[in-house]
């Protein structure tokens, strides 16, 4: 009798236990569904690493001149206006042709000129160039490799909500990792850059109050998936 009772309790005991992870993994809150660890470390692994903040804005370089040499497919830049701390480079070019607009990251500067490869000037029809320095970076480290192009996604449409920009790509391929958006307003353009939004509609904040005249959006895709997205 003594060993039934014995065994009556030791399966209560697991029963109330099966019963408690249930209702554990059951809550919405359950810390074990929001936390993920690195086998080993006994840490919460560290939120996506992005290369700069959110909303972070690059500075406007203007009085830019460029040109392309005979018989070379590239295009030499030249600013005059050049910031001496500048240290990466995000340039937005617009073609003649029916071509989207492309954005080519530059961390190569010799002085106050560099080099975009795999464009001819006399395709180019505006050009606007944008910055940011090394002290302005918690990491000296670029992002990306030099000349690393960004594509252009195409804008669906976008409206204001206030303060805010209410935007819808009209595509969002698997392979985006990051988002930039040029700003174009009455008085300034802006480069922005956005991390990764969670859908193709999604808010830009604070920029609706300048006076936004319209907008791009330019996508850095993973190597593997890259030439699936829109050229």
């Amino acid at each position: 009798m003594k060993n039934l009772v014995i065994l009556f309790v030791v399966f209560f005991s697991l029963f109330l236990t099966s019963c408690s992870d249930v209702l554990d993994n059951s809550m919405v809150t359950n810390p074990v569904m929001e936390k993920t660890f690195v086998s080993g470390s006994g840490s919460e692994t560290a939120s996506p690493v992005y290369p700069y903040p959110y909303l972070y804005n690059f500075s406007e370089i203007k009085g830019i001149k460029y040109y392309s040499q005979e018989g070379q497919t590239s295009v030499d830049f030249l600013l005059p206006d050049f910031e001496a701390n500048a240290s990466q480079l995000y340039v937005v070019v617009m073609f003649h042709q029916d071509i989207n607009a492309r954005t080519y990251f530059i961390d190569e500067i010799n002085q106050n000129s560099f080099k975009v490869d795999g464009l001819s000037a006399d395709a180019i029809s505006e050009v606007h160039i944008y910055y940011t320095s090394t002290n302005s970076q918690t990491e000296g480290v670029s992002p990306f490799t030099n000349n690393t192009d960004f594509r252009e996604v195409a804008v669906n449409g976008w409206k204001l909500d206030n303060s805010s920009i209410d935007v819808e790509a009209s595509q969002w391929p698997s392979s985006l990792k990051y988002l930039f958006a040029e700003i174009t307003t009455k008085e300034n353009s802006y480069f922005v850059f956005l991390q990764k939004p969670y859908s193709n509609r999604f808010k830009i904040p604070e920029y609706g109050k300048y006076g936004v005249q319209s907008i791009k959006l330019f996508g850095h895709h993973t190597l593997t998936e890259r030439t699936l997205a829109v050229d």
